[in-house]
């Protein structure tokens, strides 16, 4: 199943949206994308946020910007329980102003920003507290004053060094054209089963190809063997448990799809550079 199309709404008389979204529970972790932009503020609530291809830790604060048509979700941890998921969404479309309106030359900067935004952007530190303060007001605000606040987020934002990008380049560029189907079909269920012991006969048949015919096909859309995307992504997703969570190296390479924890130890050093050890007390400590 390919990510889902969604269609967000705005309100009649708006020409963008900011909703907030309350559950009793647990976000619905539905993978999805849509031709708007959003900003998602995760007001209360902890689990893994899938952009693209990055899979990271959320917790209450969580900010992040998604350009237009890159899947997305946030998904809560399912051996804990919550008592609510909330979260704050800006929703816009580009031409939410007119179709020119970034192309004048004072908008240069939030245009460059927009064009960055096709991987997914963290907003972190004081950035993240400014942007998280102005989203909290739009809620509020109406008429000239709305867009007003709009264009302070986007201001802030571009204007910021705090920022990290999420999804690979290689991911961007693979996913979303009619020929990529069957590689989106292959997206969908590792973003499902990353955890899970994939293998490339699995991934292959999904593909409707060969195992020699798909492994071939995925590096030449993104760049890199899919064994690599797949640890890679694992590793990426280890990183994360060991900076947030204490837990032992032990429980992190199983959580993170390992089934041994020589070849995670021999694996983690080969692409984060040091043990996983060395690499959480280097984090904790901070």
């Amino acid at each position: 199943m390919q990510p889902l199309l969604i269609k967000v709404n705005v309100p009649q008389k708006s020409s963008f949206s900011v909703s907030r979204f309350v559950y009793k529970d647990r976000f619905p972790g539905i993978w999805h994308f849509h031709d708007q932009y959003e900003l998602t503020l995760i007001l209360e609530s902890s689990g893994s946020r899938l952009v693209g291809d990055n899979i990271d830790r959320f917790w209450e604060g969580d900010l992040v910007f998604i350009g237009k048509n890159l899947p997305h979700t946030w998904r809560n941890d399912e051996l804990h329980t919550f008592s609510r998921s909330e979260a704050l969404v800006l929703h816009f479309l580009d031409d939410f102003s007119g179709d020119k309106f970034f192309d004048i030359p004072e908008m240069e900067a939030i245009k460059r920003i927009l064009d960055r935004s096709h991987r997914g952007i963290k907003i972190n530190g004081k950035t993240r507290d400014e942007v998280a303060s102005l989203l909290l007001q739009m809620e509020h605000a109406a008429g000239a004053a709305k867009i007003v606040l709009l264009l302070s987020v986007l201001n802030a934002i571009a204007g910021s060094d705090d920022l990290t990008d999420l999804a690979s380049e290689g991911f961007v560029n693979s996913f979303g054209d009619a020929a990529s189907e069957r590689l989106n079909n292959v997206y969908e269920y590792i973003m499902n089963h990353f955890q899970d012991d994939i293998s490339l006969e699995k991934v292959a048949s999904i593909a409707s190809m060969s195992p020699t015919a798909f492994s071939r096909y995925f590096k030449n859309r993104t760049r890199k063997p899919f064994s690599r995307f797949l640890i890679e992504l694992k590793i990426g997703y280890a990183c994360k448990l060991l900076m947030k969570e204490e837990m032992t190296v032990a429980s992190v390479c199983y959580e993170s799809g390992f089934q041994n924890l020589s070849n995670f130890n021999a694996q983690f050093k080969a692409i984060a550079g040091m043990p996983p050890k060395k690499y959480q007390l280097m984090h904790i400590s901070k």
